[in-house]
This record gives structure tokens, C-alpha cells and sequence, in this order.
């Protein structure tokens, strides 16, 4: 019988230990860590060449039957024939999907489905810039474009409870051979003399202070409201690598499913709000493991 307890007791301690490990709140059960996150902007810098071995896949998703059925019931098509170009395009539809619903940074959907997100915003729900930037990204892949959800994160990302992150969307643009931000959620997009910023190059611009232009056609924000809110979260970046979205599971034994491309000089982030251990992803300080080229 004591040797039974012994065992129930070390079995304790260990998912205790196991359980601190990859939530220091316990999910938010343990208070502490800061309420506010760092807003300061500063200079950071990464590699070019590319230092990992694998390259992120990005098929083409069109054919995809729940993407059909999205493009179909929305008239996608429709929406984006008036447009000249693959940039008019991602403008119209990010534009649409600004306007579905109204933002609410506590409230998530019961299926991360953009159908079933656009058909809840129908009966007056609202979502986060998560769910912006999923619905924004399956319209547009939809329509062929290739398109990733690029989660950004502040310095203290480590210590802060609430709102050290942010998720926006870039896409690919095959003319220009290079990656363009978009915030569906305050439907902006960036751009140097017309030529559309990727995040990395948004950061750099902001805290150089280098001219850019910021368009919000539904005029959700101004340029300057939009470089202060931004700006700080632009520090950490981190992508899907399409190996499927992350489970419990996948956080708790490390399977690894993003990239997160990490300022030279900087620590790797450890935790994401105190919430869950960032232990899924690679780190790289090269934005060419970032930016693939895509053929």
C-alpha cells in the first residue's frame, strides 16, 4: 500500500512539473505576469540565406471540395470580375470579409470553417482577427491564390497574459515573386511606392521611419492609428508549415508544425501569454527560410 502511494504521489509531482512546463498559468488559472504588453518599436535585424533544409509546401487548394462550396455560396467569382489584376482581387475579398462582422476579441467559433464562420456572422456573431484571417485566407484560396495565416508577436510575448499577438494573413504574389501582408481584420494593406510590403519589410519600414503607404478601403483605421497599433507585435513572426492545425496533442509533445523566424540576438519565445509552451515550432533567423520563392 505505501509503495502504491509512492507511485500515485511521484505520478502527482510529475503532472504537476509536466503541466507547469507547458503552462506556467495553468491556463490562466495561476495568476501573475504582465497585463500590458512592451509597445515599444525597435530596430531588428535577420539573416538572408536560407539556413534549414526543408522547404514550406504550398499546393494549390481550389479543387478542394469545402472551398468549391465556399466559393459558390458567396459568389466569389462575382465579387472580384470587375478586377484588373491579382491585387485588385485580394483587395475586394479581404475588403468583403472586413465587412461580415464586427470584432470581438473574446469570442471564437465552434468550428474554424470560413462557411460556417460567414453563416454565424450572418446571424450577428462576431469573431476575432483569427477568424478574419482564416476566412480571408480560404476565400482566396478558393480562388487559387496562395495564401498563409502569419501569426505576430510582441517581445515580451513571454511574460504578458493578454494581447502579445496578432493574426494577419501574406500572400503570394506570382508577378512580383514575393510575399504581400494583409490585416483582413482592419482590412489594411502596405505598401513602398506601390510595390505591396511583406511583415518583415513592414517592421523595418516602420521603425526606420521609411515612407510607406497603409490603404484601408472600408477606412476601418488611419495609417497612423494603424502604425501604432502594429508596430509592436512586429517582432516575433510565425507560419504554418501545412502539416494540418495544431491539437493539444501536437502542443504537448512537440509536434512540430510552424516556423517562427526570430531576430538575430533575440531569444527563441518560450511561451505564448503564459498560455501553452511554444515547443511545436522551428526558429530561424533567416528571412529566406521565411520567404520561399514559389515557382
Amino acid at each position: 500500500m505505501k509503495q502504491l502511494k509512492y507511485y500515485i504521489l511521484s505520478f502527482l509531482l510529475l503532472f504537476i512539473v509536466f503541466s507547469l512546463w507547458i503552462s506556467p498559468s495553468l491556463g490562466g488559472l495561476i495568476p501573475g505576469g504582465k497585463e500590458i504588453p512592451d509597445k515599444t518599436i525597435t530596430k531588428i535585424e535577420f539573416d538572408v540565406t536560407p539556413t534549414l533544409n526543408f522547404n514550406i509546401n504550398y499546393e494549390s487548394q481550389e479543387d478542394e471540395e469545402k472551398l468549391i462550396k465556399l466559393r459558390n455560396s458567396y459568389h466569389l467569382d462575382s465579387l472580384i470580375k470587375s478586377a484588373d489584376n491579382d491585387f485588385e482581387k485580394i483587395l475586394i475579398i479581404q475588403s468583403w470579409v472586413q465587412s461580415r462582422w464586427a470584432h470581438d476579441g473574446n469570442s471564437s467559433p465552434e468550428k474554424n470553417d470560413a462557411l460556417f464562420i460567414l453563416q454565424e456572422a450572418e446571424k450577428g456573431k462576431k469573431f476575432r482577427c483569427v477568424e478574419y484571417s482564416l476566412v480571408t485566407r480560404e476565400c482566396l484560396q478558393s480562388l487559387g491564390f496562395k495564401i498563409r495565416s502569419i501569426g505576430l508577436m510582441t517581445r515580451d510575448v513571454n511574460e504578458v497574459n493578454y494581447g502579445a499577438g496578432h493574426v494577419a494573413n501574406e500572400v503570394y504574389l506570382k508577378d512580383l515573386k514575393k510575399w504581400a501582408f494583409i490585416d483582413p481584420q482592419f482590412d489594411v494593406i502596405v505598401a513602398e511606392n506601390g510595390i505591396p510590403l511583406n511583415a518583415v519589410e513592414l517592421q523595418y519600414h516602420i521603425a526606420n521611419n521609411i515612407p510607406f503607404e497603409v490603404s484601408s478601403p472600408n477606412n476601418v483605421i488611419t495609417k497612423e492609428g494603424y502604425i501604432e497599433w502594429i508596430g509592436p507585435y512586429l517582432f516575433y513572426f510565425q507560419t504554418s508549415l501545412n502539416k494540418g492545425s495544431l491539437s493539444i496533442l501536437d502542443r504537448i509533445i512537440g509536434t512540430k508544425k510552424q516556423l517562427t523566424l526570430v531576430p538575430k540576438g533575440n531569444e527563441e519565445p518560450k511561451y505564448f501569454q503564459r498560455l501553452f509552451r511554444i515547443n511545436n515550432s522551428y526558429f530561424t533567423n533567416s528571412v529566406g527560410d521565411f520567404y520561399p520563392i514559389i515557382e
